[in-house]
């Protein structure tokens, strides 16, 4: 079977180059065009008691929240642009997306709009009560997508 598009999801983890490096020998091997995606995720800020200034203190808050979230952005621009280059040099098309929420609905989104027939994801060696609570993005994915899911897994060194 012959991937055309495939799409690697990777976050800032020590394992994200392993699993670029695995989806961009695929797209060597099938020609295949390649699309890199993180997902930016956004903690909740704790806004203080409703009595202190409800509306200042929100537009504070807002305001940090929003200074963070472009301050993530650029980084995983510059992040993302590292692994663009490294694939132009090794003659492979990549394009990059991210956006900020849940990653295994954005996953699952754009792997829809863009029609990619594989996603290469790493996953982590969570224990089973950890995914429990916590959740597995490989998992849902797995789950919730109508094409192949390569899940990757650093070996040990």
């Amino acid at each position: 079977m012959a991937y055309h598009k495939i799409l690697v999801a990777i976050d800032r983890t020590p394992q994200a180059e392993f699993v670029f490096h695995q989806g961009l020998q695929l797209a060597k091997l099938y020609q295949s065009q390649l699309k890199l995606f993180h997902s930016i995720t956004v903690s909740p800020m704790i806004l203080g008691s409703p009595g202190d200034l409800y509306g200042q203190r929100l537009n504070q808050v807002a305001q940090i929240q929003h200074e963070l979230i472009e301050q993530e952005i650029n980084e995983v621009a510059g992040w993302l642009s590292t692994f663009v280059n490294y694939a132009e040099q090794q003659g492979i098309s990549i394009e990059t997306e991210y956006q900020i929420g849940e990653a295994g609905y954005w996953i699952r989104e754009i792997t829809k709009k863009w029609e990619a027939d594989l996603i290469v994801i790493g996953r982590r060696n969570r224990s089973e009560l950890a995914e429990l609570f916590l959740g597995s993005v490989s998992n849902y994915t797995v789950h919730h997508v109508q094409c192949s899911v390569l899940v990757v897994q650093q070996p040990d060194d």
